[in-house]
């Protein structure tokens, strides 16, 4: 298996158990924030998806360009809106090879400096992160159930 096929099964564990979580989350809780200055449950998921496709690009662009918030109303918005970054992220991995992941990368981040492989990994990580946020929010807005994180 390439390590391009490898990072993608092992991101797409993780994004299934996001996908999992919001489904657990109804519609009276999309705009929930826990303190004043959060995002708000659905803003952060949103987030997780739309900064996942950035990084994808860097690996093709080598520019960092904030993605722009989809505009949500209910639940069932932030859940399609997520399944269809999750498409497109994915379709972007797809194309990627192993010999470019190599490659040296132009990071305008100290902390992203290295291969083009660093862009995949700061949006793994980044996604943990946010992920389990979403995990507390879940669990202050009362889910009992959440998913395995993996």
């Amino acid at each position: 298996m390439s390590n391009v096929d490898q990072f993608l099964k092992d991101w797409l564990n993780h994004r299934e158990v996001l996908e999992q979580l919001l489904e657990q989350i109804d519609d009276e809780h999309v705009h929930y924030k826990p303190w004043d200055g959060a995002m708000t449950l659905g803003t952060m998921a949103l987030h997780v998806a739309t900064a996942g496709d950035m990084f994808a690009d860097m690996v093709k662009t080598e520019k960092m360009v904030a993605p722009d918030m989809p505009e949500f109303d209910t639940m069932e918005d932030v859940r399609q809106k997520v399944r269809e970054f999750t498409e497109s992220t994915k379709k972007k991995i797809e194309d990627m090879t192993d010999e470019e992941l190599q490659q040296s990368n132009e990071a305008e981040l100290p902390q992203m400096k290295g291969t083009k492989f660093s862009y995949l990994q700061g949006m793994y990580e980044h996604e943990i992160h946010h992920k389990g946020q979403l995990f507390v929010y879940a669990r202050m807005i009362g889910v009992k159930n959440v998913p395995f994180f993996r």
